[in-house]
């Protein structure tokens, strides 16, 4: 394990809440973030988020959603039984990694466009890595603009965890959180995962968060 060494090159900032958390924006993902605030007053028609699982893609879309009526979809949703696509507008589709109905979701993004709406999709693999044989398919999520929430840094991972401690109740001092980033993996999931666990032990435990209890749990 390399020494802790806490970095701020951006500085950090909370979104407000649109779920659960709220939305912390740092080095690894400001671009993104960045390109959602201004998509619908952008001359983009059309972007795609990339980014591991966890990382925030579904609740920064969601501010689409909240601001501007953004109809979201999930992969599982692109089948003509559940949308009629004259009724769409504005469209988040989100894992388009998951999406078997190549030709509907084409009919999908084809339609969007001709009637001068935007869509956002969101998957946790690069377009040019995705199972798709439809050559126009392809061809049209290549020509859209592309982002990526990368793997986070410290400074998002710091304020994940103190974000998600105080929605809790849970008080972590910096010796604890340094501690935490020190000996997890660099992962928005797993981050997310142990601070669950932390809580759910330090409820049965009634102990309050020390580097000993968090021990019990890394063993």
């Amino acid at each position: 394990m390399t020494d802790f060494t806490y970095q701020q090159s951006l500085p950090l900032k909370l979104l407000p809440s649109y779920g659960r958390h709220d939305f912390v924006v740092g080095e690894s993902n400001h671009e993104a973030v960045n390109l959602v605030d201004n998509f619908y007053k952008s001359k983009i028609y059309g972007l795609i988020i990339t980014g591991p699982s966890a990382s925030g893609k579904s609740h920064l879309v969601s501010t689409l959603q909240n601001k501007n009526k953004y109809t979201i979809l999930e992969a599982n949703d692109i089948n003509e039984e559940k949308i009629n696509i004259f009724e769409l507008r504005n469209t988040v589709v989100e894992n388009i990694q998951e999406v078997d109905n190549h030709i509907f979701f084409l009919h999908i993004i084809n339609i969007i466009k001709e009637k001068n709406y935007k869509v956002l999709l969101t998957s946790r693999v690069p377009v040019n890595q995705l199972d798709i044989k439809l050559a126009d398919l392809n061809s049209r999520l290549l020509a859209y603009v592309h982002t990526k929430i990368l793997l986070p840094t410290d400074d998002v991972l710091r304020g994940i965890i103190i974000k998600i401690s105080k929605d809790k109740g849970l008080l972590l001092s910096n010796l604890v959180i340094n501690f935490i980033l020190n000996h997890l993996e660099r992962s928005y999931l797993v981050i997310y995962r142990f601070i669950n666990e932390l809580d759910q032990l330090s409820l049965v435990q009634k102990k309050k968060i020390t580097i000993p209890l968090i021990k019990t749990l890394l063993k």
